[in-house]
């Protein structure tokens, strides 16, 4: 893990698929939330989004690492405590897929990557200085990105610029056009 410009790397070593040891991935999980807790108490105030990296996405066997967004002391509560945008990035599933909110939380997004060579590598931009600072971008127009592409958290209706999300696309409006 690292910090850079204000931003949290979270880098854990989480694979996906059945364990060859539940004993060996409880122990690691348990090691990761120390880990997590840890540099959350040590750097408070000190950065203003977290990038969660990993290959497992967040599903049966590991939820006694994320929880299930009502467990007290499990990553996905520690996020919801914070308030700081957290984007989770996953190889998983193969397949890209964003989802944005899961377990309740708003400061909560989960992409899944595509794999091998589908698409080409997505671009990620980071300003924690920007309301919503998260921008991500797959790099190929036939190839959408709902979440981020105009930054995440969305701004709401009570924000000067705000963000109507329909199942086509993605469109930004101004209040002052």
């Amino acid at each position: 893990s690292f910090i850079h410009k204000r931003v949290l790397y979270l880098g854990l070593n989480m694979i996906g698929g059945t364990p060859y040891s539940w004993t060996e991935k409880s122990n690691r999980h348990r090691k990761h939330l120390e880990q997590v807790r840890a540099l959350f108490e040590e750097h408070e105030g000190k950065f203003e989004v977290i990038v969660l990296l990993k290959h497992a996405d967040p599903g049966r066997n590991h939820r006694d690492f994320f929880g299930d967004g009502d467990r007290d002391g499990l990553f996905i509560d520690m996020i919801r405590r914070l308030g700081k945008p957290t984007i989770h990035f996953h190889g998983d599933n193969h397949n890209y897929y964003e989802e944005e909110g899961e377990y309740g939380v708003d400061n909560y997004m989960r992409i899944s990557l595509d794999g091998e060579s589908v698409a080409p590598p997505i671009r990620v931009s980071i300003d924690v200085s920007k309301p919503n600072p998260v921008t991500v971008s797959r790099r190929q127009s036939n190839l959408r990105v709902k979440c981020c592409s105009d930054g995440w958290p969305r701004l709401d209706d009570d924000d000067d610029d705000y963000y109507d999300y329909d199942d086509d696309y993605y469109n930004y409006y101004d209040d002052d056009e």
